[in-house]
């Protein structure tokens, strides 16, 4: 409420701002709204326009940016291919296969550092990971550390060491945690009572601009192994790191233009990690375009959950990383559910939420926000609608939650409340 001193101090504050020169202003690029307003849309509209146009960066981003709105026919499906007519599928008549949380724990057992990848236009790896952090707690492995969490940039701001159980997750915690699949397994991490650290490499270490593609990726590599040791590591022997990475920095041996992180931490630290692919085994959406080992894998054994598969004691993994990893998971095709992917109505977790939709034009995304955290949290569970839809169903974690659209031209108010039982 107004007091008179606090009218007065309005009044002269007016008055002053009135009498100010008019400065000028910048746009706000797709970006700012993005990390700024938390607006997806602007962001993808135009990084699809880009790419249409042939902009290569904006083309090479784009499914990677489609996976954060659930977009998988443009994140998965846009750069599907058949293999080539010459491309054999391996001979898996004598292979095994065992559930893959199975393996990872029997593995995880042995050591007290876990590295599993993924590819970064795939948000069901994002879900897999969640079951992993899951399945190694009870083991003790107390700590998360992932590659994309923003390392701190000498200003105050959010840091994810820092992050608890109940604080809002906020999109400067990382990048690839703008995928709600993603964040929420941060937040189901928290849940567990897992603490947090990034290690990436930060601005100071940075190989020169002009620097090789090899040395920049040795200067980072080893930059990640240091920051690693250095946060959690170092500081507490007893701890148990769970960390996730993208593609390479999970190979264990030189290859691919360089020696990785998951090589380099285990020749700082002395401790041989369990290392996990699964960036190269995920199902196409046409089974056509399956990759040829995939396409073997789930002919021969048709899985029903994640698995890994061995032949002759080999593990079977696709052609860039046989070799380079302990264990390689390939995930069932799974059929869509209630309109949303299957891997994610898989989740044991996670509860089927149908809603009703105002009527809309144009692109709209429906976003579920936590409660607790209000707009300034990543989406718990947000999709892109079909024209005219007006029923819709989210996947969600037992909470209570709002309900809004996001138009290309803002954000609608919340129009509706859920609560979604346990």
């Amino acid at each position: 409420m107004w007091t008179r001193r606090g009218f007065g101090l309005g009044a002269g504050s007016l008055g002053l701002a009135a009498a100010a020169p008019m400065r000028a202003q910048e746009a706000l690029s797709s970006d700012d709204r993005l990390f700024g307003e938390g607006r997806y849309l602007p962001a993808y509209l135009e990084m699809k326009a880009r790419a249409a146009a042939g902009d290569a960066p904006a083309g090479g981003m784009l499914s990677q940016f489609a996976a954060f709105l659930g977009d998988e026919q443009t994140a998965i499906g846009l750069n599907e291919r058949p293999p080539a007519a010459t491309a054999v599928r391996p001979d898996l008549d004598a292979a095994e296969s065992r559930d893959a949380l199975e393996a990872i724990v029997e593995g995880a057992r042995r050591t007290r550092v876990v590295i599993l990848n993924e590819a970064h236009n795939i948000s069901g790896h994002r879900a897999f990971a969640a079951s992993v952090a899951r399945a190694l707690r009870p083991l003790g492995y107390d700590c998360f550390a992932a590659e994309t969490f923003t390392p701190p940039q000498g200003v105050p701001g959010p840091s994810i060491s820092l992050y608890r159980q109940g604080m809002p997750f906020v999109s400067s915690l990382g990048y690839y945690t703008l995928d709600p699949v993603y964040a929420e397994t941060v937040r189901e991490a928290a849940r567990l009572g897992y603490r947090f650290s990034d290690y990436e490499q930060t601005p100071a270490q940075s190989a020169p601009d002009d620097a090789s593609a090899e040395a920049q990726i040795a200067v980072r590599e080893q930059a990640e192994a240091d920051n690693l040791f250095a946060n959690v590591l170092g500081p507490n022997p007893d701890a148990r790191v769970f960390v996730y990475v993208g593609y390479s920095h999970a190979m264990e041996k030189p290859g691919r233009g360089g020696t990785w992180f998951a090589a380099r931490l285990k020749e700082k630290t002395g401790i041989d990690p369990l290392t996990i692919e699964q960036s190269g085994n995920w199902p196409a959406l046409d089974p056509l375009n399956d990759a040829p080992h995939v396409a073997a894998v789930l002919e021969r054994f048709a899985p029903t959950r994640p698995i890994v598969v061995s032949s002759g004691g080999v593990t079977v993994a696709n052609r860039t990383y046989a070799g380079q990893m302990d264990l390689s998971v390939f995930h069932p095709r799974r059929p869509p559910v209630l309109g949303r992917p299957g891997w994610l109505a898989a989740d044991p977790e996670r509860r089927a939420f149908t809603v009703d939709v105002p009527a809309f034009e144009g692109v709209a995304l429906l976003q579920a926000m936590r409660a607790d955290e209000g707009p300034a949290g990543v989406p718990a569970d947000h999709f892109l609608l079909t024209p005219g839809q007006n029923r819709a169903t989210f996947f969600l974690y037992p909470g209570s939650y709002y309900v809004r659209l996001e138009r290309e031209a803002g954000i609608d108010p919340a129009y509706g409340q859920i609560e979604v039982p346990a």
